[in-house]
């Protein structure tokens, strides 16, 4: 009873975390095209990029930043009315991109969590799932591996492959060859019956 509790209450985290992104992909659908309409709006958000090329954007309050360069660390500084059309679909699509497969990745757990609920547990689907899970994980870590932005002047560009996105897809093609070898040995079992 315990482990239908706890399977149920993952299910249940598993399906608002999903309707979290595709809200998150709505948002920022809706931003984009408000982005397009009055690009003005956007000139108190700071797009600041570090030297490991991470990506922030920092809300301006005129009453307590003068400069950017006073209280942000950054190598590129600009506000998102001056980013280039080009760099902002780029790290739109990106972004999107990554939401889109985070939410792949989700369904793929929750139909694991039910057939594990339905006692079905190492059964050929749960193989399958887990391999889609690694290969989301590749396409993750693929499309996180370049980095572009242009604001103002500045260009940045990198390339550097995310080590966490491919140890997550060799734990999920490991725990795939394990579910399949679960698989077999329960056919197996099921013959001799």
């Amino acid at each position: 009873m315990e482990k239908n509790r706890l399977l149920t209450f993952a299910l249940a985290i598993s399906n608002i975390a999903k309707a979290f992104f595709v809200l998150l992909i709505v948002a920022m659908a809706v931003v984009l095209a408000h982005w397009h309409i009055a690009p003005e709006t956007y000139k108190d958000v700071l797009v600041t990029i570090d030297s490991s090329n991470e990506v922030k954007y920092v809300f301006k309050h005129n009453d307590t930043l003068t400069e950017p360069e006073d209280s942000i660390q950054a190598d590129t500084i600009g506000t998102l009315s001056q980013i280039s059309h080009v760099s902002f679909y780029f790290h739109y699509l990106q972004t999107v991109g990554q939401f889109i497969l985070l939410i792949l990745i989700i369904s793929q757990v929750s139909r694991i969590i039910r057939s594990v609920k339905a006692f079905e547990t190492f059964r050929e689907n749960n193989s399958h799932a887990f391999w889609k899970i690694g290969i989301y994980c590749v396409a993750i870590a693929l499309l996180n591996c370049i980095k572009w932005f242009e604001v103002s002047h500045h260009t940045r560009m990198s390339f550097s492959i995310g080590v966490v996105p491919l140890a997550f897809a060799l734990g999920a093609f490991i725990l795939a060859e394990i579910f399949k070898e679960g698989n077999k040995l329960y056919e197996a079992e099921q013959l001799t019956i």
